[in-house]
């Protein structure tokens, strides 16, 4: 399992519930089947989470995230060290992917000038592998 938080972003509200979420993974998932990163040591960085993105059947991410509604390959998850743009997740390989669990803002809100459509994070996220989607729509 791979679980990644964000607890800062610039210009973004701190997101202190982010660590709450990983301890509570923790006491379910043994150490050894999960890889923790925004943690001190291991940040969560857009290179480290694609790799281990690859390897993952559960995914948990909990950060900052923005819909793009005119490009929606250009919506993103905030990370340690950036934007991971729904373009470069699409993209990688997801052999094991099961399930991914958005606790990040704007995941599954969709456009207000497409209704009928289902074009957000989430959906980009089923696009590219993954046989489950959970996601917010705040």
């Amino acid at each position: 399992m791979l679980a990644a938080i964000q607890l800062t972003s610039p210009d973004r509200e701190r997101l202190p519930y982010t660590r709450v979420e990983l301890d509570k993974i923790g006491e379910h998932v043994p150490s050894e089947f999960l890889v923790r990163l925004g943690i001190p040591g291991a940040p969560a960085r857009i290179d480290d989470f694609c790799t281990h993105l690859s390897t993952a059947s559960i995914v948990h991410v909990a950060c900052h995230a923005e819909q793009d509604e005119k490009d929606p390959l250009e919506s993103v998850l905030l990370l340690d060290d950036g934007r991971l743009k729904v373009s470069r997740l699409i993209k990688e390989p997801l052999p094991n992917a099961s399930l991914i669990f958005f606790s990040a803002c704007e995941t599954a809100r969709g456009s207000e000038s497409l209704p009928d459509e289902a074009i957000h994070i989430a959906a980009a996220a089923l696009s590219a592998g993954f046989r489950q989607a959970i996601a917010t729509m705040w």
